[in-house]
């Protein structure tokens, strides 16, 4: 029997004509706690391992700092991320995994212990985010207390981008000015690249704006305290949608971002193959990263949800091309995932379908910020761009950490963003060469030129991962359903095949009896004439 015929078989005895509702429901519940074996226990133990790793980029460095000295633990942090970069793009090839240690059960059964410990402060963290709603809490992310004042200033009736400012935005919500974002200028203009403002020299000089304000509002406008990034720093749909629950009077917009981690758990959950379904869950929330942003508000788990809908509904052109545009719409970060969107689609629909799509987007985006631009494109365009013009100190954990750490020099500026952009053309050009068979791949060279980029935030990367192993999960498990339906609709034919080739089998046996029964040597036909 060849390989296809058992495949058709199987398919064919798959779901049997009397079975009943509940016996199938019995199965489908098996099949969710199934536990998974062979090449997907290793892709999803790897997947893990990758999780494990963005996890321990989590943790405290400070005491590890003052244990290890600065060079050892800035080149522990870059080579931690390095491999989880690398073990993502092998999770996502197209052919097995060849590494046996992944096959191990000790090697899993530590995967899996780590994912689960995560997973249950995942859970909690879900719990406590929608328990304190109501709650003013303390953002660990100054993008998210800026937004919310715009949100403000929209139903005051102002232009955001004009009249938004990180003075009155931490004064009105009583954040902590320590993770506000220090630029190279002002009290800080003496200080070196490579002495980023403590938060004790952060909430110092901050306090003296608050000072003046607090004694003279208009002796601080807009902007004025130039040490700090004071403009809303993202495309209008990073704060559009806050202005429903500042209306509603909702001090905290936590929860908001942590239903948009909920949904995107949901989406992976239901894409994947029934089998897989309770382990991409639990690997969503053993995520710590990912639940973290939701957790304090971040920006990132609103555009990458739209941007795992545009990849996942591309068969739907309008669909996809909404999703997508309105996350091009929210941040910067999306519109590096344009040029990898357009390839795949290319590829599956065309030239005129890629290019009507990408039209779309950029309509989607315009009729979104145009309003904004229209009333003052110079602040608009300043407020989008501020993340590359405005004078931010090197941060992060790509190439720059090593020069942070004072294992490479630290380079001018033009230098790094002059390789982030090399790095972008070399991913864009091997996933047109190369992606054709792996489209999820393109979904991590997003944001991998950023690596190199003056400023690594591992946010950047850790936000690919797991939509990126959701999307390949789901496609394989189209593939395999695709297969089986074939198979299945050919099952009739191929039982009237064996039935035939048994009515054959049958025929020629008794031919043969008959054959041996009569007389040797004597025609039928003579016997018949001496009857």
């Amino acid at each position: 029997m060849t390989a296809t015929e058992a495949t058709r078989r199987q398919a064919a005895n798959a779901h049997p004509k009397g079975e009943q509702p509940a016996a199938h429901e019995a199965r489908s519940t098996r099949s969710w706690l199934a536990v998974p074996t062979g090449e997907r226990a290793a892709r999803l133990t790897l997947v893990g391992l990758v999780i494990a790793l963005h996890n321990l980029l989590e943790l405290p460095r400070d005491a590890i700092t003052a244990a290890l000295g600065s060079p050892l633990t800035g080149a522990l942090v870059f080579v931690t991320l390095s491999v989880a970069i690398g073990l993502l793009l092998v999770a996502l090839r197209p052919q097995p995994i060849r590494w046996r240690w992944l096959y191990a059960r000790p090697v899993q059964i530590v995967v899996l212990a780590l994912t689960l410990g995560a997973g249950v402060v995942g859970v909690k963290q879900v719990v406590t985010t929608f328990a304190s709603a109501t709650t003013p809490i303390s953002y660990s992310n100054d993008g998210t207390t800026l937004d919310q004042y715009a949100a403000q200033q929209v139903l005051e009736g102002n232009n955001p981008y004009v009249t938004t400012d990180i003075v009155r935005a931490v004064i009105l919500y009583h954040q902590n000015p320590a993770y506000t974002t220090p630029l190279r200028r002002g009290a800080f203009a003496s200080y070196p690249y490579t002495r980023y403002p403590t938060a004790a020299q952060k909430t110092a000089v901050f306090k003296q704006y608050e000072k003046q304000y607090q004694a003279n509002p208009n002796s601080v406008p807009p902007g004025g305290a130039v040490e700090f990034e004071s403009h809303v720093s993202y495309p209008a749909l990073a704060f559009l949608p806050l202005v429903p629950l500042v209306w509603l009077g909702i001090p905290n917009v936590a929860p908001f971002f942590m239903l948009c981690f909920l949904v995107l758990a949901g989406l992976l959950v239901y894409a994947a193959p029934e089998e897989l379904r309770l382990w991409v869950g639990l690997l969503a929330l053993a995520d710590a990263p990912l639940v973290n942003a939701a957790t304090i508000g971040d920006l990132d788990v609103f555009y990458i949800l739209f941007v795992l809908l545009a990849w996942l509904w591309r068969g739907r052109p309008i669909a996809s091309t909404v999703a997508l545009g309105l996350a091009c719409a929210a941040k910067q970060l999306a519109w590096f995932y344009l040029p990898f969107y357009a390839i795949m689609v290319w590829r599956e629909r065309g030239w005129r379908e890629a290019a009507a799509r990408l039209a779309g987007v950029g309509a989607i985006f315009l009729a979104i910020n145009l309003p904004f631009m229209i009333a003052n494109w110079h602040v608009w365009l300043a407020g989008v761009l501020a993340p590359e013009v405005d004078p931010m100190f090197p941060l992060g954990n790509g190439l720059v950490r090593l020069s942070l750490s004072g294992l490479l020099p630290l380079f001018p500026s033009v230098v790094y963003s002059a390789l982030m952009a090399l790095a972008f053309i070399a991913c864009v050009g091997w996933y047109w060469r190369y992606g054709k068979d792996m489209p999820e791949v393109g979904f991590a060279l997003a944001t991998l030129p950023l690596f190199f980029a003056w400023r690594s935030l591992t946010t950047y990367f850790y936000f690919a991962a797991l939509p990126a192993i959701g999307l390949l999960l789901a496609r394989q498990g189209r593939q395999m359903g695709q297969q089986l339906g074939s198979a299945h609709m050919s099952a009739p034919v191929v039982q009237s095949q064996e039935r035939i080739e048994r009515i054959g089998q049958k025929e020629q046996s008794s031919g043969q009896a008959s054959i041996a029964l009569r007389p040797s040597g004597t025609p039928r036909r003579q016997r018949r004439r001496r009857r």
